[in-house]
């Protein structure tokens, strides 16, 4: 990963703009960098910005340099002078995030190396192995920093999202709920939590739980439809409404809130509404199964 992120920082991206004509001229300080002549590039690129400071693309490749020779805390201070110049440069805002992902690398890499059984780094090996999907090693690592302690909400939220995805709901509601304990407005564990409740049929608890997720993260998407499904499952469907057109406007793509709306609209005999919402969700599956005709959908839709 850190080979990867440094041959990134050496990469140019694409200066010109579509439709421009010819590629502007190319300053001698980037010609130096891209002969590999780093340390002449770093005092061209200097000399550069002392008759000129407000030379974005100077100062981006001065800490490119700084970069390149191995010198990424410079690299990065460099990055944020940039964007102090230009706070819309995309190029000091790539280089940039690839700066602060070698750092981060760095450090992973210490933590490992002077802490290998401590709760931090059975954290990060459990998030890594999360990350590439492998949740048998993922869910051993997190139950190991727990075991370390102290318990941290990160870790009890990652191990009931990889308990819930394998449908061990007991499990996972014992996790976040946990999480909820050490943090109780924390987003992702009422979610979570929520979605539990909801699979144990326990909905008006569950409803509790998403307007408490909702009071955290207003705008998030699955809550509204999560809480509006609840609210149609124990029979207060319009109240579910304004929740399911939230989840719809919120993501316009969000097959379920259609579908789920149009089951609220025909509810209480909205039916030209109820057709519409129906309609859209079937022409977004059509379009899944378009792109995807090999695998599946997660989530078969439910018949009307």
């Amino acid at each position: 990963m850190k080979s990867l992120l440094l041959s990134l920082l050496l990469l140019t991206r694409p200066s010109v703009l579509p439709g421009a004509t010819q590629a502007p001229a190319i300053p001698e300080y980037a010609r130096a960098f891209h002969r590999g002549d780093y340390a002449r590039a770093t005092a061209l690129a200097a000399e550069r910005l002392k008759a000129q400071p407000a030379d974005v693309q100077a100062r981006i490749l001065l800490a490119r340099s700084d970069a390149a020779m191995g010198r990424f805390e410079d690299a990065y201070a460099g990055f944020r002078k940039a964007l102090r110049v230009d706070p819309r440069s995309p190029d000091a805002l790539y280089y940039l995030a690839i700066t602060a992902g070698v750092l981060a690398q760095t450090e992973y890499d210490r933590l490992l190396a002077m802490a290998p059984g401590s709760a931090r780094a059975h954290q990060l090996r459990g998030l890594s192995y999360k990350a590439q999907g492998r949740s048998t090693e993922a869910e051993a690592e997190l139950e190991a920093s727990l075991a370390e302690g102290p318990p941290s909400v990160g870790v009890l939220v990652a191990l009931g999202d990889l308990r819930r995805a394998k449908l061990s709901f007991p499990e996972a509601r014992a996790a976040y709920s946990r999480a909820v304990e050490l943090e109780p407005g924390h987003y992702d564990a009422l979610y979570g939590l929520g979605v539990c409740d909801s699979y144990a049929g326990e909905h008006a608890r569950a409803i509790d739980l998403f307007r408490r997720a909702l009071r955290a993260a207003p705008d998030s998407a699955p809550a509204h439809l999560a809480l509006g499904i609840s609210l149609l499952q124990t029979g207060g469907t319009a109240e579910a409404v304004p929740e399911l057109e939230e989840a719809a406007k919120l993501e316009p793509r969000m097959r379920q809130a259609y579908y789920q709306l149009g089951r609220a609209y025909q509810t209480l005999g909205r039916s030209r509404e109820a057709e519409a919402a129906f309609a859209r969700s079937r022409e977004l599956l059509e379009e899944e199964h378009r792109k995807d005709e090999v695998q599946p959908s997660v989530s078969p839709e439910p018949r009307e």
